[in-house]
């Protein structure tokens, strides 16, 4: 992506009202979510800087319904909160695939579970260090999440959306698709008028 250009998208973001800038940073963290690119994706929260952990305590109930999206708190403290956005088709669809089905039936997840009680069972496992089966939930391929665990995160052809092991085109213009969708949703937020003011389009 470009750095200039996402470079100008946050300084025009830090321009923005509480409730726009919001919004926008959650709309251009779920990007490829919201355009159908993966079945989920992983934004963290905390009390630094803008204090995104009290913006999202005002604002969760309206960022969902304005981006349509789902969301599962999967690990919170005091200070925290670690956030699944997700499309509830395309996850369902994703982590009952066969593959999927059987990578997490060999680590503990029952076949029979519902989309809601492997959510649940996510969120226990993260109680402890972040779980191998997160990859599953966000679309990582299977080779990749057992590459990662094979060679415990070293030895990777290369790394961007997560550590590649496997099929590296195949990735890569996967990749670009994910940053184009990120870079659509940045032109269709900030809007600059003759004045130089940024407006948002939350839609």
């Amino acid at each position: 992506m470009d750095k200039s250009l996402l470079r100008e998208f946050f300084i025009q973001l830090n321009k923005l009202e509480e409730r726009e800038y919001f919004l926008s940073m959650v709309a251009y963290g779920t990007a490829p979510t919201q355009k159908g690119m993966k079945p989920s994706s992983l934004m963290s929260f905390s009390k630094k800087g803008r204090n995104l952990f009290q913006l999202w305590e005002k604002y969760k109930y309206e960022v969902g319904a304005v981006l349509n999206l789902d969301f599962f708190i999967l690990k919170e403290t005091s200070d925290h909160r670690l956030i699944l956005f997700y499309n509830s088709g395309k996850l369902k669809k994703h982590i009952f695939s066969r593959e999927s089905r059987e990578f997490l039936k060999m680590i503990g997840y029952k076949e029979c579970m519902t989309l809601d009680q492997s959510l649940q069972l996510l969120k226990i496992r993260f109680e402890g260090i972040c779980p191998h089966e997160i990859g599953v939930f966000l679309g990582i391929p299977i080779e990749d999440i057992l590459g990662f665990i094979k060679h415990k995160g070293d030895k990777c052809l290369f790394c961007s959306y997560w550590k590649v092991y496997h099929n590296p085109e195949s990735a890569r213009a996967l990749f670009k698709c994910y940053d184009i969708a990120k870079i659509n949703v940045i032109y269709s937020i900030i809007n600059v008028d003759a004045f130089g003011r940024a407006t948002v389009e939350a839609s």
